[in-house]
């Protein structure tokens, strides 16, 4: 059985910071994740990173962070996160990372929808891929080994702490055991329960769900604005801040003060809105070739001389594995954290984003939530040994029945896993979109216990490369994530962020700050620190 101080669950930018702070702390660290090492399918985030170092300290971006997530952020975790930006933002340069720069020779800041001043560092349409690769150069550094195509099947808890956990080799079928005395989930968020794409499956908080423990504010998602109509495409917010502009139907601008979650539903409310790229300047437009590129490619359009179609979809989850400000996981109550588990990224709920995301804080987020849960995992593992053993060899004994009596019962007939995720994209984008009340939310509750009933058809019977179980067990594990989601936006009667509720429109906003949807869909209202 393998044995690490610290394992990672999940590829993303969260995932990798994480890697590389607990590995600094002297931990040993490995990361998984269901896809290969190096892609990028586990993070969405939209444009740069914002960072005050254009101003004179963090209080205004902190404002600005708190104001956008309409007064549900965690001021600590805000304050923690938005004084750190301009720390993290040196050191992604100082390993490599080749930014926009003014005149001067400063990192070129853009203004973007939420930011009171120009706080956006980016590279273009490249930030995203440029710093998972920085971060993947700084693991392969530290010899931190990852490894791609393992699926997570579940998180072993004994004697109130996690120990270790059961995971599946996709490539070769293999079933095994790994002990661990830290365990950091950094996987994705959910929206592929909106979006149908099977790209943000929500694994993470499925795998806490599967353990008992309550999920944080799944209401909350985070739209992106500058989607393509009839598109999943989406294109960076950094083109807002060189020239970029939006227009309703009728040529009229759009606000942006109030972020873009904000302007997402602008949009959505006029029904669709354009982009108009042509006044990018020249000097800035190598920086946006990739977004160009694109256009022209998959939808036809020439950015130079035409607009844009703009129609918003589901960018981000929001809510997620409540954690505390060390990155500790919460089991049911704010003041017991479950020892050995950590959360980061979009599979964690921090309190940083509380009801809506600014600009350019989501990649703050993650870079941010990594570098603390990381070291507090090392930190962890450091005063902790390993135990438990029977309990991971009982989990692996029942994984390994799973996983024999879903490859001896397949067969063709049920619902394929694609059908079953396209019908629940269309039940959330109908009844949990931008609009929401108790009859819809009802709906969409009965509609997904009802896709949860269903059986899933699996035609291969070899454990090798076994594609279709994989999906299989993916799709269970979102199906009960959306189902908490559900339960959590009908307990949630007042509008915050892209939860509005027309049923409710004069609700005023004295409920509690989070709210905690377990694995049975019940929901609990609590408080949390101030």
């Amino acid at each position: 059985m393998q044995a690490w101080d610290v394992v990672i669950v999940g590829g993303s930018v969260a995932g990798l910071r994480a890697a590389i702070a607990a590995s600094d702390e002297g931990a040993t660290v490995t990361v998984l994740s269901p896809t290969s090492p190096s892609s990028s399918s586990a993070d969405a985030m939209s444009c740069g990173l914002a960072a005050s170092s254009g101003e004179t300290d963090s209080s205004t971006h902190a404002a600005d962070t708190k104001r956008v997530g309409a007064d549900l952020c965690e001021s600590d975790v805000v304050a923690a996160s938005t004084n750190t930006a301009v720390e993290l933002l040196a050191e992604l340069e100082r390993w490599g990372l080749n930014l926009r720069r003014d005149r001067n020779g400063s990192p070129h800041l853009g203004q973007l929808p939420g930011q009171s001043n120009p706080r956006t560092a980016s590279t273009g349409d490249s930030t995203l891929r440029e710093v998972r690769s920085i971060l993947e150069e700084q693991c392969i550094k530290r010899n931190i080994p990852r490894r791609g195509d393992i699926e997570i099947l579940d998180l072993v808890i004994d004697t109130g702490r996690a120990c270790g956990l059961i995971a599946l080799d996709i490539q070769s079928g293999e079933v095994f055991g790994i002990q661990a005395k830290s365990i950091l989930l950094a996987g994705s968020g959910f929206q592929s329960a909106w979006n149908g794409d099977g790209i943000a499956m929500g694994t993470s908080a499925h795998l806490a769900l599967r353990s008992g423990i309550a999920l944080a504010n799944l209401e909350f998602t985070s739209m992106h604005p500058l989607t393509v109509a009839e598109t999943t495409l989406c294109l960076p917010l950094d083109v807002l801040g060189s020239g970029g502009t939006i227009s309703d139907l009728e040529g009229q601008p759009l606000p942006m003060d109030d972020g873009p979650d904000a302007l997402a539903l602008a949009i959505l409310s006029a029904g669709g809105a354009s982009l108009d790229l042509t006044g990018i300047p020249r000097s800035d437009s190598p920086w946006f070739a990739g977004v160009a590129a694109t256009l022209s490619s998959r939808c036809g359009i020439d950015c130079t001389e035409q607009l844009i179609p703009l129609l918003p979809i589901a960018g981000s989850t929001i809510g997620g594995i409540p954690v505390d400000v060390s990155g500790n996981v919460i089991n049911g109550s704010w003041d017991t954290p479950l020892p050995g588990l950590f959360a980061a990224g979009d599979a964690a709920c921090s309190g940083l984003h509380g009801a809506a995301v600014n600009s350019g804080d989501h990649l703050l987020g993650a870079l941010s939530s990594g570098m603390i849960s990381g070291t507090s995992a090392a930190g962890h593992a450091s005063s902790s040994k390993h135990t438990a053993s029977s309990a991971i060899s009982v989990a692996l004994t029942d994984a390994h029945h799973l996983h024999d009596s879903i490859l001896t019962e397949a067969g063709s007939d049920g619902a394929s896993s694609g059908a079953i995720q396209s019908k629940l994209a269309s039940t959330m984008r109908t009844h949990m979109g931008s609009e929401r009340d108790a009859s819809g939310l009802s709906n969409a509750a009965s509609t997904i216990q009802e896709l949860q009933e269903m059986k899933v058809s699996i035609t291969d019977t070899s454990p090798v490369m076994n594609t279709e179980m994989v999906s299989m067990l993916q799709t269970q594990g979102l199906l009960s994530v959306a189902a908490a989601a559900v339960s959590a936006a009908l307990a949630r009667e007042e509008s915050r962020g892209t939860h509005v509720r027309t049923d409710h429109p004069e609700t005023d906003a004295k409920q509690a700050k989070h709210s905690l949807a377990g694995n049975d869909g019940s929901v609990t209202k609590l408080t949390l620190r101030s």
